[in-house]
């Protein structure tokens, strides 16, 4: 499994703000697409939650409403509620993605989005990775292949986490490679320094 299957996107034409000049993107990640799929079956139930109400609950207890006045303001609340369910449907979208994670040959990024109107973006120098983890678990991961990078540094307290990723093994080892690359390129920008 290459580097390019885990890719989401053609990197060679992206950039992000703030991004260094001699700073390369080397992998876009994303949740794995199937995590969609819970919030699909949940906007299913909700799209047919009036039909089934017109269809079940209206004719036993709601009579009035079958007559034709009552009838349009059936049709005028489920309006509005579809309204509501598309909004919802537009946030889960914008959540899934909109939150991203870019690691390059220098740091990671986390891109969170929260809500509309709120976004955290934390990044980590890959120099400071302690601990890298990769895990797998459950029916469906272990079967469509994603999972969750669990990453630790110095400080204790904080803790990247990729969520739900595709192929996370190969993502990990890419991570450790570039860890590797960049202690030693380090190592000689030091050596180089001191001699």
């Amino acid at each position: 499994m290459g580097k390019d299957s885990i890719n989401l996107h053609k990197i060679k034409k992206y950039s992000f703000p703030g991004q260094h000049h001699n700073e390369d993107i080397v992998l876009i990640l994303r949740k794995h697409k199937l995590t969609l799929l819970g919030y699909a079956l949940r906007l299913l139930a909700l799209i047919f939650l009036p039909v089934i109400f017109y269809i079940f609950v209206i004719p036993i207890v709601f009579t009035a409403f079958l007559e034709d006045s009552y009838n349009k303001v059936f049709i005028l609340f489920s309006i509005i509620y579809y309204g509501f369910v598309w909004i919802l449907a537009f946030f889960i979208w914008i959540d899934y993605y909109l939150d991203i994670w870019i690691v390059t040959n220098q740091r990671l990024l986390n891109i969170e989005q929260i809500g509309f109107f709120n976004r955290v973006v934390s990044e980590l120098d890959l120099k400071k990775i302690q601990d890298i983890t990769s895990r797998v678990h459950g029916l469906f991961p272990t079967m469509f292949g994603f999972g969750n990078i669990h990453i630790q540094t110095a400080a204790k307290e904080h803790k990247f986490e990729l969520k739900s990723i595709p192929h996370p093994i190969t993502v990990r080892r890419e991570i450790v490679k570039l860890y590797t690359h960049a202690k030693e390129s380090d190592k000689f920008i030091f050596r180089d320094r001191d001699e």
